[in-house]
């Protein structure tokens, strides 16, 4: 990957809505600005190079977790999508299953890029019992899929150094891909600081698959981590992209946000050019044409300019950015990370499996159980999130019965 800059160089182009006071600083930007009614359907699909895989991706995937329709991935085709981003537990491995069949039946395999990914075993587990479990579950996967291989196999849900650095998984994606299953290894994780930077240093993964939306803006550690990571040669995907979904994530947003907020979301994350495409995970054909409609031109129109200078969305979605900070306030030790996720799936996405799956890897103890007792929540969020809050409406939805 080419060298793209300094971080400083760049800031005018990937983040000017943070500092922009008036329109008429984005009319001398010429690069972020775009009229309203330009029609693009003639220009190219915007491409980029995935790090050192060298595949050519368009910048907008599809995240098929949420989807079962399988017209919808017929249509994402048609429109110019080639990447699917499905794994082993989404709708309890239905998900592998529907995209399978869709490519089989439509012939397109060799036109197309498939990821899947597989969770670590538990902790408990020693090297060799891990490798074998890992490889097992992957194989049920490519049965699912009807496939010989893959073109992304991840290691799912890193959220610790420890667990990137685990040798059963490694040796599995190693092996793996030696014996052609999959042709690239990537990892996947919500703490992109911390699992980012032991990937770096291990050197083996091709592709990172990391969290990056407007609300993140602020971190630098987070952007220049992925950024390095990008310089390394790893080919870095973007996920929650939206902020975790396009449901409205809260009471006090408005019922209706502006049409241009989606798109604006997704073009801020695209305008990294250290990110290759974003795997945003629409589930109606109204949300793909949308999304997509950003893969031929990422300049900003003005009401997309208007909502990212408007900082009501940045500082209400309540997107929690996984630091683990609150940790330490809970004297019951709840992983509360996993249950703001756990609600960002119930929620947002109104994934109530999802949820539960979630939940239930907690270890006893550890999850909404714990929080059964509390009254109240005084855990404080370092970052925007009203973890009291959304524990309660985790507590009233249907999740809930996991703990009887």
């Amino acid at each position: 990957m080419s060298d793209q800059g300094s971080w400083n160089r760049r800031e005018f182009i990937v983040k000017p809505i943070l500092w922009a006071g008036t329109a008429s600083v984005f009319a001398k930007a010429d690069l972020l600005l775009a009229s309203p009614t330009r029609d693009t359907s003639a220009s190219p699909i915007l491409q980029r190079i995935l790090g050192k895989t060298g595949l050519t991706l368009p910048v907008v995937s599809m995240g098929v977790m949420n989807a079962d329709v399988p017209g919808l991935l017929r249509r994402a085709y048609e429109l110019g999508i080639r990447h699917f981003d499905t794994a082993a537990g989404y709708q309890n491995g239905r998900n592998e299953e529907m995209v399978g069949q869709v490519i089989k039946e439509m012939g397109v395999r060799d036109k197309v890029v498939i990821s899947t990914k597989q969770p670590s075993g538990s902790r408990s587990q020693n090297a060799a019992a891990a490798k074998k479990q890992f490889v097992e579950k992957v194989d049920g996967s490519l049965r699912r899929l009807q496939m010989d291989h893959v073109d992304i196999l991840y290691h799912h849900a890193v959220d610790s150094a420890e667990d990137a650095q685990a040798e059963g998984p490694l040796e599995a994606l190693q092996s793996l891909k030696k014996d052609g299953k999959t042709r690239f290894i990537g990892i996947s994780t919500h703490k992109t600081v911390d699992v980012l930077s032991e990937a770096i240093r291990l050197g083996l993964f091709d592709v990172g698959l990391v969290m990056l939306n407007y609300t993140m803006a602020h971190d630098a550690g987070i952007l220049s981590t992925i950024e390095k990571a990008a310089n390394s040669g790893m080919g870095i995907i973007a996920m929650k992209t939206q902020a975790g979904g396009t449901v409205r994530p809260d009471a006090k947003l408005p019922k209706e946000l502006p049409a241009a907020s989606q798109t604006a979301l997704l073009k801020w994350a695209l305008n990294h050019e250290f990110i290759t495409t974003a795997i945003p995970g629409f589930s109606t054909y109204e949300h793909l044409e949308q999304d997509f409609s950003v893969a031929r031109n990422l300049a900003y129109t003005h009401e997309e300019e208007r909502f990212l200078a408007d900082k009501t969305f940045a500082s209400k979605a309540e997107f929690c950015q996984q630091c683990g900070e609150c940790r330490k306030d809970c004297p019951k030790q709840v992983d509360i990370p996993v249950l703001m996720r756990s609600h960002m799936y119930a929620v947002q996405y109104q994934n109530i499996g999802m949820a539960r799956d979630m939940l239930a890897s907690r270890a006893p103890g550890r999850g909404l159980e714990a929080c059964a007792a509390c009254e109240s929540c005084h855990v404080t969020c370092r970052n925007t999130v009203q973890i009291g809050r959304k524990i309660e409406q985790l507590k009233a939805l249907p999740v809930s019965q996991l703990l009887t």
